[in-house]
């Protein structure tokens, strides 16, 4: 038998807590996470483990990925598993007053997550940023939207760095205590010797600085200056291509109009001289096709045409016959 100072594994008949598709297991001084007996049960969607002794979920507990409300409020839980993120049919998540610092990177893939409770939590700085006070629904809907974003642009390397942070901090200020204590006591060549302490200081805090940014900033964002000069550069070529397509369509229009231009005056040419000899060759050398065609003429237009055509006739006959008459006769 356990003594009473002991803190005995507390069973509990799973099946009794479970009603449609829920399973209640709040308040039951539940040390550890029932796992395979939940599992066994495939309806349940809704798992309230609220106010128990929870230091960890385990690590089969990712296997639950048909969970879609998950009430983890009120016990002692110090981190995640890593594979958290396989429970990708989670919408609502309460983690409300418990030990977490921080949230493992596969957050990310809860895509469906639309509702983030993490009130009461010592969450590290750049964390806090991310998620918010949490303070209401609406704020609990908008730090789920942020941790998950964030956490599917960042790097695990993004977050060690802000662990790490606070350690360099705890250690630059030991360090600049002992140097003003060795600055006091050696006079000016400590003073001295005090200067390049205090810039390896600066330039560690900058670092820091740097570092705590980091995690705050998704990972594909680059500088200030990068990113100005990128979109400087890509709206000058952007200009550059514009004028250069304006020019190209106003010289290709030019040229269209020149084409045009030139191919309709040798159309024209042709059909003039293609006219001129197909007249000539019925009217002086073929007159009984000249009848026929004159028969399909209009009689409101016939009597005109055949004015018109016999005085060109006439012209034309004038102009050879004086071709052919030697200078002298003129």
């Amino acid at each position: 038998m356990p003594k009473a100072g002991d803190k005995a594994k507390v069973k509990v008949n799973v099946k009794e807590r479970v009603v449609d598709e829920s399973c209640d297991l709040s308040l039951s001084e539940l040390s550890e996470i029932p796992v395979r007996e939940i599992a066994s049960f495939k309806r349940v969607t809704v798992l309230d483990l609220s106010s128990n002794r929870l230091v960890n979920l385990g690590k089969n507990f990712s296997i639950l990925t048909r969970l879609v409300r998950l009430d983890l409020s009120k016990n002692q839980i110090r981190f995640l598993p890593e594979d958290f993120g396989q429970l990708e049919q989670l919408r609502h998540l309460d983690l409300y007053n418990n030990c977490l610092e921080h949230l493992p990177i596969s957050f990310g893939q809860l895509r469906r997550l639309r509702y983030l409770d993490l009130k009461g939590n010592p969450l590290t700085p750049a964390w806090e940023k991310i998620v918010g006070r949490c303070s209401t629904q609406k704020d609990c809907q908008q730090a789920a939207k942020n941790t998950v974003s964030i956490c599917a642009n960042y790097k695990p390397e993004f977050i060690e760095r802000e662990r790490l942070a606070a350690q360099e901090t705890l250690q630059m200020a030991g360090a600049g205590d002992a140097g003003s204590i060795q600055s006091n006591g050696g006079g000016a060549g400590g003073k001295k010797s005090q200067k390049p302490n205090n810039k390896k200081a600066k330039s560690k805090k900058h670092a820091g600085t740097g570092d705590n940014e980091l995690t705050i900033k998704p990972v594909n964002a680059g500088g200030g200056s990068s990113v100005s000069g990128a979109v400087g550069g890509g709206k000058v070529n952007q200009k550059s291509s514009q004028k250069k397509r304006n020019s190209n369509k106003g010289g290709s229009w030019a040229n269209l109009l020149s084409k045009a231009a030139f191919s309709s005056l040798m159309m024209f040419l042709i059909l003039f001289i293609v006219n001129v000899l197909i007249i000539y060759m019925i009217m002086f050398k073929n007159p009984d096709i000249a009848d026929k065609l004159v028969e399909y003429i209009p009689h409101q237009y016939r009597d005109w045409i055949l004015t018109k055509t016999e005085i060109f006739r006439l012209r034309v006959t004038d102009w050879i016959s004086e071709f052919r008459t030697p200078p002298e006769e003129h």
